[in-house]
């Protein structure tokens, strides 16, 4: 009967044993693991809202001016919703002040927000001496640049000057104020006219041209859609836009500032960014093409923004007559 009673014992353990084996493996096998939540399925923390009526044009919501006709800055998609940059920025400054959206189209910062239509306006060009506006810093800048395509797909920016791009093939906007930059530098190329900035990559992956000169923020947009398309250098003037608020210390100015220094402290602002530009330098101020004849005209462009085919209204300077063939929203 020990013996027995021996066995039964050393049998139960036995059968537990393999119980819990087997309980182990079904769980394994049936999925029982620990994992991450997608973004999609996670519910943002509600944020408290600390600007009232008295702070807004509309009770709860952030409203925000920008131009919609400023691509790929801001534009609207197929079902007329906002897109670009500034839209997205001006959603998650929205979402950092527990606010909804509304955005409203203007190419005017200044009437904007003197008339009451906005409580800000993202893409003010920060030298613009706008009375009764204050501006932040920028959270874009953009010059005329040239694009180039390296053949094995990689992303790294070929090493050029001025001399470098002599007996080339440059693709560029007829009349554009890239077209100008380059005479203006005393580049020594073959300037190869399009219609559109779209064409002007197609010749570039084609083999048609060597590169591509155009707005530094157009290209880098366009240039996701060319593997191996990098941006190399700016070879116009610079300007830099940023998001204009009433000039007073009011509730409103220090919640977007302190809201705006949240979304580039915590990587934010890059990461939407880089959505939209790729690697796209964020400040351009040290990019600029070296070996470039600095003319009379280009200096004046440099100091007060006017360069030939360039707008002096608060929209993105640069190639304010570039035209895009195609829905640019379908860029992925």
């Amino acid at each position: 009967m020990r013996a027995m009673n021996g066995t039964g014992k050393s049998g139960r353990a036995t059968a537990l044993a393999v119980g819990a084996c087997t309980c182990m493996l079904t769980l394994g096998l049936s999925g029982c693991v620990f994992t991450t939540p997608s973004r999609a399925e996670v519910e943002p923390e509600p944020i408290e809202a600390v600007l009232t009526s008295d702070d807004l044009v509309n009770d709860g919501v952030l409203t925000v001016a920008m131009d919609t006709t400023d691509a790929p800055q801001a534009m609207t998609d197929a079902d007329g919703a906002p897109s670009g940059y500034y839209a997205d920025v001006a959603r998650a400054l929205a979402e950092r002040l527990g606010l909804d959206l509304k955005v409203v189209s203007s190419a005017n910062a200044s009437s904007a927000i003197e008339d009451g239509e906005a409580d800000i306006y993202l893409g003010t060009k920060i030298a613009d001496d706008d009375e009764g506006l204050a501006v932040t810093e920028a959270i874009v800048g953009d010059a005329s640049s040239v694009f180039a395509h390296n053949e094995d797909g990689s992303r790294e920016a070929p090493a050029l000057d001025a001399d470098s791009l002599a007996g080339s093939v440059i693709a560029v906007q007829s009349d554009s104020a890239s077209q100008d930059a380059l005479d203006r530098g005393g580049v020594d190329a073959t300037l190869k006219a399009c219609s559109n900035v779209n064409e002007c990559f197609e010749a570039l992956s084609s083999g048609a041209a060597d590169y591509v000169a155009c707005d530094a923020t157009a290209g880098a947009y366009l240039a996701r859609a060319y593997p191996g398309t990098v941006f190399v250098a700016t070879v116009g003037s610079l300007s830099t836009y940023g998001i204009a608020m009433p000039d007073v210390d009011s509730d409103l100015t220090r919640a977007v500032e302190d809201a705006m220094d949240g979304l580039q402290g915590d990587g934010t602002l890059e990461a939407i960014y880089r959505s939209w530009y790729g690697s796209l330098p964020f400040d351009l101020a040290g990019s600029r093409l070296s070996g470039l004849t600095a003319t009379s005209d280009d200096e004046t462009a440099g100091q007060d923004g006017e360069d030939q085919g360039e707008t002096g209204s608060s929209s993105l300077q640069g190639d304010s007559d570039l035209t895009f063939s195609g829905d640019i929203n379908a860029i992925d």
